[in-house]
């Protein structure tokens, strides 16, 4: 029964739910924000407008469905032995995610700057220690370092794919993205803000939390450590994460060209690693799904 499942399930099934999602929560996403969201507060005008129900249903489904599909067949996705080989399109793919890093580290460290200065001016009674952990600078300061450690991470990875050589031997590298994230997402916990109340906000710890995941697993796969059998949750995760990024990048993309920009949430700028990451991770699904499709077709020849 469980061979039979595993070669019933195609990966690009996943994608159907994936575009879908995409398709109609982008220009619905645009739209609420273009009537439901208070200029640079962010905030709900209506708590009960009709499109919050609608999007956040759209959310639902395009994360809950591929993360279930991937766990019901996993058995059919964590059967691909990733090999070295030639991947322009990743060795391209993976120095802009690279760009879009360096792009962050940045921004944050600029936001870091800016607070420790407050601090030294005099603008606070309390240890600089405490300071900065209290207005999240400290955590701003450690998104920007490991988004540098991240970005010659994917240097790495994109020169690897580019020469067809295995990216195994980067293993501590490979788990800088994590850690980028955790700090990335530590931030946002510290503004004094209510998520449910800033629909951005919450778009972006949803994004950040899938992130988190996605390249955990991909750390685990690409530096085979302990990561056989995870190609599922490359799926799982990678698709929900894919959906937040362009959810958070798009959509204010739109609203500042149609000279909307003061929509946007202060504090959830215009991210360039949303729309890297939300590539990337494509292109890792992507090509796994024609990894795998390749090799079942092989054993399918072979039987």
């Amino acid at each position: 029964m469980q061979n039979q499942t595993s070669k019933s399930v195609n990966p690009f099934v996943l994608f159907i739910v994936f575009i879908a999602s995409v398709i109609l929560a982008l220009p619905f996403r645009v739209f609420q924000l273009m009537v439901n969201v208070e200029s640079g507060t962010g905030f709900w005008k209506d708590h009960s407008h009709f499109s919050i129900f609608v999007l956040y249903a759209i959310v639902l489904v395009g994360t809950v469905l591929p993360l279930v599909l991937a766990l019901v067949y996993k058995s059919g996705l964590g059967k691909v032995e990733p090999a070295a080989e030639k991947k322009p399109l990743g060795g391209v793919l993976s120095f802009l995610m690279s760009a879009g890093l360096l792009v962050d580290a940045i921004t944050r460290y600029t936001a870091f700057s800016d607070l420790y200065f407050e601090y030294s001016s005099g603008g606070a009674d309390t240890s600089l220690v405490s300071y900065l952990s209290k207005s999240g600078a400290l955590a701003m300061g450690l998104e920007a370092f490991f988004a540098v450690v991240s970005a010659i991470y994917f240097i790495m990875l994109g020169i690897a794919w580019l020469t067809e050589k295995d990216p195994a031997e980067y293993k501590l590298l490979a788990v800088m993205p994590v850690f980028w994230a955790i700090f990335r997402i530590m931030h946002r916990f510290m503004r004094k803000i209510s998520f449910l109340n800033v629909s951005e906000l919450f778009f972006e710890l949803a994004m950040i939390v899938f992130l988190m995941m996605f390249f955990m697993a991909f750390a685990q796969i690409t530096a085979k450590v302990n990561g056989k059998g995870l190609e599922w949750k490359l799926y799982a995760y990678g698709m929900p994460a894919a959906l937040f990024c362009l959810i958070c990048f798009i959509p204010r993309i739109a609203v500042t060209i149609l000279g909307k920009g003061d929509l946007i949430a202060n504090g959830s700028s215009i991210e360039v690693v949303d729309l890297t990451s939300a590539a990337f991770i494509l292109f890792v699904l992507v090509d796994r799904s024609r990894v795998f499709n390749k090799e079942r077709k092989q054993k399918e020849r072979m039987e």
